[in-house]
């Protein structure tokens, strides 16, 4: 039995911030439904990595919702 490959869609989202208490938990809620696969707050780089699933959804929004947050500085989308 053979076992394909399933590719999927992602895009991944990087954000420069400078607050992070309660910062994860405010996220998930902004983003809710989008698929988020991942969410990684690095402290020594200042950074916060957001990876969702899935094509048809506007990125754009979805990085205007993430620049809301009190504390990031900029978002990126790769």
């Amino acid at each position: 039995m053979s076992l394909l490959a399933v590719e999927r869609t992602v895009t991944v989202f990087t954000a420069r911030v400078v607050e992070v208490e309660g910062m994860l938990a405010r996220i998930a809620v902004l983003l809710n439904p989008y698929d988020v696969r991942e969410l990684a707050l690095s402290l020594d780089a200042g950074e916060l990595r957001v990876v969702v699933e899935g094509n048809g959804f506007d990125a754009g929004r979805v990085a205007a919702r993430l620049a809301k947050v009190i504390g990031v500085l900029e978002v990126t989308v790769d």
